[in-house]
Protein backbone atom coordinates (compact mmCIF):
# COMPACT_ATOMS: atom_id res chain seq x y z
CA UNK A 1 0.00 0.00 0.00
CA UNK A 2 3.18 2.27 0.90
CA UNK A 3 4.67 1.68 -2.60
CA UNK A 4 1.37 2.44 -4.17
CA UNK A 5 0.89 5.85 -2.56
CA UNK A 6 4.25 6.73 -2.64
CA UNK A 7 3.76 6.17 -6.90
CA UNK A 8 0.47 8.23 -7.20
CA UNK A 9 2.43 11.07 -5.06
CA UNK A 10 5.08 11.04 -6.93
CA UNK A 11 3.63 10.99 -10.54
CA UNK A 12 1.19 14.08 -9.09
CA UNK A 13 4.43 16.15 -7.91
CA UNK A 14 5.67 19.63 -9.00
CA UNK A 15 9.15 20.32 -10.44
CA UNK A 16 10.22 23.83 -12.14
CA UNK A 17 7.37 26.53 -12.59
CA UNK A 18 4.94 27.54 -15.25
CA UNK A 19 7.11 29.36 -16.99
CA UNK A 20 9.58 27.02 -16.75
CA UNK A 21 7.68 24.09 -18.76
CA UNK A 22 6.79 27.02 -20.93
CA UNK A 23 10.17 27.91 -21.95
CA UNK A 24 11.57 24.30 -22.09
CA UNK A 25 8.46 21.69 -23.01
CA UNK A 26 5.38 24.23 -23.95
CA UNK A 27 7.91 25.81 -26.49
CA UNK A 28 8.75 22.99 -29.20
CA UNK A 29 4.70 21.87 -29.31
CA UNK A 30 4.44 25.09 -31.66
CA UNK A 31 3.94 23.88 -35.28
CA UNK A 32 3.91 20.65 -34.00
CA UNK A 33 0.16 19.29 -34.51
CA UNK A 34 0.61 15.89 -32.18
CA UNK A 35 2.69 17.66 -29.92
CA UNK A 36 0.39 20.55 -29.81
CA UNK A 37 -2.72 18.35 -29.39
CA UNK A 38 -1.58 16.24 -26.89
CA UNK A 39 -0.32 19.01 -24.56
CA UNK A 40 -3.78 20.63 -25.22
CA UNK A 41 -5.60 17.29 -24.27
CA UNK A 42 -3.90 17.52 -21.39
CA UNK A 43 -6.11 20.56 -20.05
CA UNK A 44 -9.20 18.71 -21.49
CA UNK A 45 -10.16 16.57 -18.54
CA UNK A 46 -10.96 19.29 -15.77
CA UNK A 47 -13.69 20.30 -18.62
CA UNK A 48 -15.64 17.32 -19.01
CA UNK A 49 -17.89 17.94 -16.77
CA UNK A 50 -18.40 21.64 -17.44
CA UNK A 51 -18.84 20.71 -21.22
CA UNK A 52 -21.27 17.65 -20.40
CA UNK A 53 -19.11 15.92 -22.83
CA UNK A 54 -18.29 12.35 -22.71
CA UNK A 55 -15.13 10.00 -21.82
CA UNK A 56 -12.76 9.00 -24.35
CA UNK A 57 -9.73 8.59 -25.84
CA UNK A 58 -6.57 9.44 -28.18
CA UNK A 59 -4.74 6.28 -29.47
CA UNK A 60 -1.36 7.59 -31.45
CA UNK A 61 -0.11 4.61 -33.72
CA UNK A 62 2.55 4.13 -35.40
CA UNK A 63 6.27 2.29 -35.63
CA UNK A 64 8.75 1.76 -33.18
CA UNK A 65 11.19 5.21 -32.56
CA UNK A 66 8.34 7.60 -33.78
CA UNK A 67 8.56 9.81 -31.17
CA UNK A 68 4.68 8.99 -29.78
CA UNK A 69 6.34 8.23 -25.91
CA UNK A 70 7.69 11.56 -26.45
CA UNK A 71 4.45 12.96 -27.06
CA UNK A 72 3.32 11.18 -23.82
CA UNK A 73 5.32 12.34 -22.07
CA UNK A 74 4.98 16.34 -22.83
CA UNK A 75 1.01 15.62 -22.88
CA UNK A 76 1.75 14.03 -18.80
CA UNK A 77 4.27 16.84 -17.87
CA UNK A 78 1.18 19.11 -17.67
CA UNK A 79 0.07 17.03 -14.89
CA UNK A 80 3.05 15.20 -13.27
CA UNK A 81 6.38 13.54 -13.60
CA UNK A 82 9.39 12.16 -11.65
CA UNK A 83 10.67 8.45 -11.17
CA UNK A 84 11.45 6.67 -14.12
CA UNK A 85 8.82 6.89 -16.31
CA UNK A 86 7.40 10.44 -14.86
CA UNK A 87 3.34 10.37 -15.58
CA UNK A 88 2.96 7.56 -17.83
CA UNK A 89 1.09 4.25 -16.85
CA UNK A 90 1.75 0.93 -19.01
CA UNK A 91 -0.76 -0.92 -21.23
CA UNK A 92 0.22 -3.70 -19.58
CA UNK A 93 -1.89 -4.69 -17.11
CA UNK A 94 -5.17 -6.34 -16.49
CA UNK A 95 -8.67 -4.72 -16.48
CA UNK A 96 -9.13 -4.96 -13.08
CA UNK A 97 -5.74 -2.89 -12.57
CA UNK A 98 -6.52 -0.11 -15.14
CA UNK A 99 -9.58 0.11 -13.24
CA UNK A 100 -8.15 0.82 -9.85
CA UNK A 101 -5.69 3.45 -12.00
CA UNK A 102 -8.62 5.08 -13.64
CA UNK A 103 -10.83 5.91 -10.82
CA UNK A 104 -7.35 7.22 -9.68
CA UNK A 105 -6.99 9.61 -12.03
CA UNK A 106 -10.72 10.86 -12.21
CA UNK A 107 -11.30 14.39 -13.75
CA UNK A 108 -7.44 14.40 -14.75
CA UNK A 109 -5.32 13.00 -17.60
CA UNK A 110 -4.34 9.53 -17.90
CA UNK A 111 -1.40 8.33 -20.27
CA UNK A 112 -0.73 4.74 -21.06
CA UNK A 113 2.05 3.79 -22.70
CA UNK A 114 2.23 0.66 -25.66
CA UNK A 115 -0.73 -1.00 -26.25
CA UNK A 116 1.40 -3.70 -27.83
CA UNK A 117 2.58 -5.40 -24.25
CA UNK A 118 -0.78 -5.60 -22.84
CA UNK A 119 -2.93 -9.34 -23.57
CA UNK A 120 -4.93 -9.34 -26.73
CA UNK A 121 -7.39 -10.24 -24.88
CA UNK A 122 -7.73 -7.86 -22.41
CA UNK A 123 -7.35 -4.41 -25.25
CA UNK A 124 -10.64 -4.36 -25.72
CA UNK A 125 -12.41 -4.65 -22.42
CA UNK A 126 -9.90 -1.82 -21.15
CA UNK A 127 -10.43 0.15 -23.82
CA UNK A 128 -13.98 0.05 -23.44
CA UNK A 129 -14.02 0.34 -20.07
CA UNK A 130 -12.05 3.17 -19.40
CA UNK A 131 -14.02 5.31 -21.60
CA UNK A 132 -17.19 4.65 -20.32
CA UNK A 133 -16.28 5.57 -16.61
CA UNK A 134 -17.52 2.44 -14.76
CA UNK A 135 -16.02 -0.32 -13.36
CA UNK A 136 -17.35 -3.35 -12.97
CA UNK A 137 -20.12 -5.05 -10.72
CA UNK A 138 -19.09 -6.70 -7.36
CA UNK A 139 -20.23 -8.06 -4.75
CA UNK A 140 -19.50 -7.98 -0.78
CA UNK A 141 -18.75 -10.78 1.51
CA UNK A 142 -22.71 -10.88 2.25
CA UNK A 143 -23.80 -10.93 -1.41
CA UNK A 144 -24.98 -7.87 -1.67
CA UNK A 145 -24.03 -5.11 -4.52
CA UNK A 146 -20.81 -3.27 -4.09
CA UNK A 147 -20.88 0.69 -5.59
CA UNK A 148 -19.09 -0.05 -8.69
CA UNK A 149 -15.81 2.30 -9.31
CA UNK A 150 -16.78 5.84 -11.69
CA UNK A 151 -14.80 8.33 -13.01
CA UNK A 152 -14.68 10.86 -15.50
CA UNK A 153 -11.60 10.52 -18.40
CA UNK A 154 -10.01 11.60 -21.20
CA UNK A 155 -6.75 9.90 -22.28
CA UNK A 156 -3.99 9.20 -23.92
CA UNK A 157 -2.45 5.97 -25.52
CA UNK A 158 0.16 4.93 -27.94
CA UNK A 159 0.71 1.80 -29.54
CA UNK A 160 2.59 0.77 -32.65
CA UNK A 161 -0.68 -1.31 -33.36
CA UNK A 162 -4.19 -0.03 -33.06
CA UNK A 163 -6.91 -1.59 -30.91
CA UNK A 164 -8.67 -3.36 -34.09
CA UNK A 165 -5.34 -4.97 -35.02
CA UNK A 166 -4.78 -5.92 -31.03
CA UNK A 167 -8.10 -7.81 -30.93
CA UNK A 168 -7.41 -9.15 -33.95
CA UNK A 169 -4.26 -11.20 -32.69
CA UNK A 170 -7.55 -13.40 -31.07
CA UNK A 171 -9.86 -12.95 -33.45
CA UNK A 172 -11.87 -10.63 -32.52
CA UNK A 173 -13.25 -7.60 -34.25
CA UNK A 174 -13.34 -4.18 -32.74
CA UNK A 175 -17.00 -2.44 -32.36
CA UNK A 176 -18.07 0.64 -33.67
CA UNK A 177 -18.39 1.47 -29.88
CA UNK A 178 -14.79 0.97 -29.04
CA UNK A 179 -13.27 2.50 -31.87
CA UNK A 180 -15.22 6.12 -31.12
CA UNK A 181 -14.24 5.72 -27.54
CA UNK A 182 -10.35 5.30 -28.27
CA UNK A 183 -9.92 6.93 -31.62
CA UNK A 184 -6.51 6.28 -33.82
CA UNK A 185 -4.24 9.09 -35.26
CA UNK A 186 -1.16 8.03 -36.78
CA UNK A 187 1.80 9.20 -34.79
CA UNK A 188 3.88 10.18 -37.97
CA UNK A 189 2.97 14.02 -38.84
CA UNK A 190 4.12 13.32 -42.60
CA UNK A 191 6.79 15.47 -42.30
CA UNK A 192 9.36 13.04 -42.63
CA UNK A 193 10.01 13.69 -38.99
CA UNK A 194 8.37 11.04 -37.42
CA UNK A 195 5.40 12.71 -35.19
CA UNK A 196 7.09 15.81 -35.58
CA UNK A 197 6.91 19.20 -38.22
CA UNK A 198 9.04 21.62 -36.73
CA UNK A 199 12.45 20.81 -35.09
CA UNK A 200 13.04 24.35 -33.72
CA UNK A 201 17.11 24.16 -34.43
CA UNK A 202 17.65 20.77 -33.48
CA UNK A 203 19.90 18.63 -35.49
CA UNK A 204 17.59 15.66 -35.82
CA UNK A 205 14.25 14.23 -35.31
CA UNK A 206 16.24 11.86 -32.52
CA UNK A 207 18.12 15.11 -31.05
CA UNK A 208 14.92 16.88 -30.66
CA UNK A 209 13.20 14.35 -28.98
CA UNK A 210 16.08 13.68 -26.33
CA UNK A 211 16.01 17.54 -25.86
CA UNK A 212 12.32 17.31 -24.80
CA UNK A 213 11.98 14.16 -22.76
CA UNK A 214 14.83 15.74 -20.63
CA UNK A 215 12.73 18.91 -20.60
CA UNK A 216 10.32 17.03 -19.46
CA UNK A 217 11.92 15.32 -17.10
CA UNK A 218 12.85 18.87 -15.02
CA UNK A 219 9.70 20.73 -15.11
CA UNK A 220 6.31 19.24 -14.51
CA UNK A 221 2.89 19.85 -12.34
CA UNK A 222 3.13 23.50 -12.55
CA UNK A 223 0.98 24.05 -15.21
CA UNK A 224 -2.52 22.01 -14.22
CA UNK A 225 -2.24 23.77 -10.89
CA UNK A 226 -2.39 27.50 -12.46
CA UNK A 227 -4.71 26.08 -14.75
CA UNK A 228 -7.02 24.89 -12.17
CA UNK A 229 -6.73 27.98 -10.21
CA UNK A 230 -8.09 30.41 -13.04
CA UNK A 231 -10.55 27.87 -14.38
CA UNK A 232 -11.98 28.19 -10.17
CA UNK A 233 -11.66 31.73 -10.26
CA UNK A 234 -13.43 32.22 -13.61
CA UNK A 235 -15.87 29.61 -13.25
CA UNK A 236 -17.30 31.34 -9.68
CA UNK A 237 -17.26 34.63 -11.09
CA UNK A 238 -18.70 33.65 -14.11
CA UNK A 239 -19.95 30.07 -14.43
CA UNK A 240 -22.77 30.69 -17.10
CA UNK A 241 -20.17 32.40 -19.35
CA UNK A 242 -17.81 30.27 -18.73
CA UNK A 243 -20.06 27.28 -19.83
CA UNK A 244 -21.75 28.71 -22.78
CA UNK A 245 -17.65 29.72 -23.97
CA UNK A 246 -17.00 26.30 -24.58
CA UNK A 247 -20.05 25.30 -26.30
CA UNK A 248 -19.63 27.95 -28.40
CA UNK A 249 -15.86 26.75 -29.25
CA UNK A 250 -16.96 23.09 -29.81
CA UNK A 251 -20.03 24.61 -32.02
CA UNK A 252 -17.38 26.60 -33.88
CA UNK A 253 -15.05 23.35 -34.63
CA UNK A 254 -17.36 20.90 -35.30
CA UNK A 255 -18.89 23.94 -37.86
CA UNK A 256 -15.75 24.09 -39.57
CA UNK A 257 -14.47 20.96 -39.69
CA UNK A 258 -17.43 18.41 -39.38
CA UNK A 259 -18.33 16.71 -43.16
CA UNK A 260 -21.45 17.17 -44.14
CA UNK A 261 -22.14 13.51 -44.59
CA UNK A 262 -20.81 12.31 -40.71
CA UNK A 263 -22.49 9.89 -39.23
CA UNK A 264 -23.34 9.94 -35.38
CA UNK A 265 -20.17 8.32 -34.79
CA UNK A 266 -18.22 10.62 -36.30
CA UNK A 267 -19.76 13.93 -35.19
CA UNK A 268 -19.37 12.57 -31.31
CA UNK A 269 -15.28 12.08 -31.78
CA UNK A 270 -14.98 15.46 -33.53
CA UNK A 271 -16.90 16.11 -30.06
CA UNK A 272 -13.79 15.49 -28.58
CA UNK A 273 -11.60 16.70 -30.79
CA UNK A 274 -13.38 19.90 -30.68
CA UNK A 275 -12.90 19.86 -26.37
CA UNK A 276 -9.16 19.42 -26.70
CA UNK A 277 -9.17 22.18 -28.99
CA UNK A 278 -11.31 24.72 -26.79
CA UNK A 279 -8.79 22.90 -23.81
CA UNK A 280 -5.38 24.47 -25.69
CA UNK A 281 -7.11 27.47 -26.87
CA UNK A 282 -8.46 28.52 -23.24
CA UNK A 283 -4.64 27.22 -21.53
CA UNK A 284 -3.02 29.31 -24.10
CA UNK A 285 -5.53 32.89 -23.57
CA UNK A 286 -4.68 31.97 -19.81
CA UNK A 287 -1.29 32.78 -20.65
CA UNK A 288 -0.11 28.55 -19.55
CA UNK A 289 1.28 27.75 -23.17
CA UNK A 290 3.14 30.58 -24.79
CA UNK A 291 1.69 29.34 -28.04
CA UNK A 292 -0.07 31.73 -31.03
CA UNK A 293 -3.68 32.54 -30.47
CA UNK A 294 -5.08 29.40 -33.06
CA UNK A 295 -2.10 26.72 -32.33
CA UNK A 296 -3.98 24.32 -30.47
CA UNK A 297 -7.29 24.63 -33.25
CA UNK A 298 -5.04 24.20 -36.05
CA UNK A 299 -3.16 21.01 -33.61
CA UNK A 300 -7.28 19.80 -33.39
CA UNK A 301 -7.92 20.16 -36.87
CA UNK A 302 -4.46 18.17 -38.33
CA UNK A 303 -5.04 15.43 -35.92
CA UNK A 304 -9.29 14.95 -36.63
CA UNK A 305 -8.35 15.08 -40.35
CA UNK A 306 -5.65 12.25 -39.86
CA UNK A 307 -7.84 10.04 -37.89
CA UNK A 308 -10.74 10.69 -40.49
CA UNK A 309 -8.39 9.90 -43.51
CA UNK A 310 -7.08 6.55 -41.35
CA UNK A 311 -11.03 5.69 -40.78
CA UNK A 312 -11.65 6.15 -44.54
CA UNK A 313 -14.98 7.96 -44.59
CA UNK A 314 -17.28 9.65 -42.47
CA UNK A 315 -19.67 7.20 -42.33
CA UNK A 316 -20.94 4.56 -39.98
CA UNK A 317 -18.74 2.38 -38.83
CA UNK A 318 -20.60 -0.77 -39.11
CA UNK A 319 -21.29 -0.24 -42.31
CA UNK A 320 -17.81 0.84 -43.79
CA UNK A 321 -16.44 -2.27 -41.93
CA UNK A 322 -19.40 -4.37 -43.53
CA UNK A 323 -18.36 -2.85 -46.86
CA UNK A 324 -14.90 -3.82 -46.57
CA UNK A 325 -16.05 -7.60 -45.75
CA UNK A 326 -18.21 -7.91 -48.79
CA UNK A 327 -15.25 -6.35 -50.98
CA UNK A 328 -12.47 -8.94 -49.25
CA UNK A 329 -14.71 -11.74 -50.05
CA UNK A 330 -14.70 -10.75 -53.43
CA UNK A 331 -11.29 -10.65 -53.90
CA UNK A 332 -10.57 -13.77 -52.19
CA UNK A 333 -12.98 -15.99 -54.03
CA UNK A 334 -13.99 -13.87 -57.08
CA UNK A 335 -12.94 -16.88 -59.39
CA UNK A 336 -13.56 -19.66 -57.22
CA UNK A 337 -16.94 -18.89 -55.85
CA UNK A 338 -18.51 -17.40 -58.69
CA UNK A 339 -19.45 -18.70 -61.74
CA UNK A 340 -19.01 -17.01 -64.97
CA UNK A 341 -22.46 -18.45 -66.53
CA UNK A 342 -22.20 -16.43 -69.54
CA UNK A 343 -19.12 -17.83 -70.60
CA UNK A 344 -19.08 -20.56 -73.03
CA UNK A 345 -17.92 -23.77 -71.36
CA UNK A 346 -17.75 -22.13 -68.08
CA UNK A 347 -17.24 -25.09 -65.45
CA UNK A 348 -19.65 -25.44 -62.82
CA UNK A 349 -18.67 -24.30 -59.19
CA UNK A 350 -18.75 -25.85 -56.20
CA UNK A 351 -20.27 -23.83 -52.94
CA UNK A 352 -21.38 -21.57 -55.13
CA UNK A 353 -21.83 -17.91 -53.75
CA UNK A 354 -22.76 -16.26 -56.67
CA UNK A 355 -22.15 -15.19 -60.89
CA UNK A 356 -20.06 -12.95 -62.36
CA UNK A 357 -19.96 -11.70 -65.91
CA UNK A 358 -18.12 -9.03 -67.87
CA UNK A 359 -17.99 -7.39 -71.50
CA UNK A 360 -15.19 -6.98 -73.50
CA UNK A 361 -12.25 -5.80 -70.73
CA UNK A 362 -14.38 -4.40 -68.62
CA UNK A 363 -14.08 -5.22 -64.91
CA UNK A 364 -15.77 -8.51 -63.78
CA UNK A 365 -19.79 -7.94 -62.26
CA UNK A 366 -20.39 -9.72 -59.42
CA UNK A 367 -23.66 -11.01 -58.37
CA UNK A 368 -24.70 -12.86 -54.91
CA UNK A 369 -27.49 -15.08 -54.06
CA UNK A 370 -29.41 -13.91 -51.71
CA UNK A 371 -28.72 -16.67 -48.76
CA UNK A 372 -25.38 -16.81 -49.60
CA UNK A 373 -26.01 -12.54 -48.43
CA UNK A 374 -27.19 -13.07 -45.73
CA UNK A 375 -25.41 -15.82 -44.13
CA UNK A 376 -21.40 -15.38 -45.41
CA UNK A 377 -20.97 -12.32 -47.54
CA UNK A 378 -22.74 -9.79 -45.14
CA UNK A 379 -22.43 -12.28 -41.81
CA UNK A 380 -21.96 -10.69 -38.50
CA UNK A 381 -23.66 -7.44 -39.75
CA UNK A 382 -27.42 -6.33 -40.77
CA UNK A 383 -27.36 -7.76 -44.32
CA UNK A 384 -30.79 -5.30 -45.24
CA UNK A 385 -28.88 -2.60 -43.75
CA UNK A 386 -25.63 -2.57 -45.48
CA UNK A 387 -27.61 -3.34 -48.42
CA UNK A 388 -29.62 -0.06 -48.50
CA UNK A 389 -26.07 1.75 -47.75
CA UNK A 390 -24.39 0.11 -50.71
CA UNK A 391 -27.36 1.14 -52.94
CA UNK A 392 -26.73 4.68 -51.40
CA UNK A 393 -23.32 4.68 -52.47
CA UNK A 394 -23.66 3.16 -55.63
CA UNK A 395 -22.14 -0.13 -54.98
CA UNK A 396 -25.18 -2.30 -55.26
CA UNK A 397 -27.36 -1.79 -58.73
CA UNK A 398 -31.00 -2.40 -57.26
CA UNK A 399 -33.86 -3.79 -59.15
CA UNK A 400 -36.36 -1.44 -60.71
CA UNK A 401 -38.70 -1.49 -57.87
CA UNK A 402 -36.19 -0.40 -55.60
CA UNK A 403 -35.57 -3.82 -53.71
CA UNK A 404 -32.19 -4.79 -53.16
CA UNK A 405 -32.06 -8.19 -54.92
CA UNK A 406 -32.23 -7.60 -58.54
CA UNK A 407 -33.91 -10.27 -61.31
CA UNK A 408 -31.01 -11.52 -63.50
CA UNK A 409 -31.84 -14.03 -66.03
CA UNK A 410 -28.81 -16.37 -65.43
CA UNK A 411 -28.08 -19.22 -68.56
CA UNK A 412 -28.51 -22.30 -67.29
CA UNK A 413 -30.51 -21.28 -64.48
CA UNK A 414 -33.55 -19.08 -65.23
CA UNK A 415 -34.42 -15.64 -63.65
CA UNK A 416 -32.95 -15.56 -60.10
CA UNK A 417 -32.86 -12.90 -58.00
CA UNK A 418 -29.13 -11.51 -57.20
CA UNK A 419 -27.55 -8.72 -55.03
CA UNK A 420 -25.69 -7.31 -58.08
CA UNK A 421 -22.55 -5.32 -57.12
CA UNK A 422 -21.53 -2.61 -58.84
CA UNK A 423 -18.39 -2.85 -61.32
CA UNK A 424 -16.49 0.07 -59.28
CA UNK A 425 -16.81 -1.81 -56.19
CA UNK A 426 -13.59 -3.82 -57.08
CA UNK A 427 -12.20 -2.36 -59.84
CA UNK A 428 -11.01 1.14 -59.60
CA UNK A 429 -8.35 1.01 -62.16
CA UNK A 430 -6.18 -1.52 -63.95
CA UNK A 431 -4.84 -4.46 -61.88
CA UNK A 432 -8.06 -5.30 -59.77
CA UNK A 433 -9.72 -8.26 -61.68
CA UNK A 434 -10.32 -11.03 -60.04
CA UNK A 435 -9.13 -13.62 -62.01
Amino acid sequence: MLQTETRVETAFSVAGTVEHWQDDVARHCVGNSRLAFAVSAAFAPPLLRLSNEENGGFHFVGSSRAGKTTVLRAAGSVWGGGGVNGYLRSWRATSNGIEGIAEMHCDSLLCLDEMGQVDAREAGEIAYMAANGLGKGRARHDGSARRPAQWRLLFLSTGEVSLADKMAEIGKRSTAGQEVRLVDIPADAGAGKGAFEELHGAASAGTFAEELRQATERYYGAPIRRFLELLTARHAADPVGLIEALRASRAEFLGAYLPEDASGQVRSVCGRFALVAAAGSLATALGLTGWPDEEADRAAEACFRAWLKRRGSAGDHDIEVGIRQVIAFIEAHGSSRFEAAWQDGAERVINRAGFRRRDDNKPWEYMVLPEQWRNEVAKGFDPPALARAMIERGLIIPASDGKAAKPVKVPGHGTLRLYVLAPVIIAEGEGHDAD
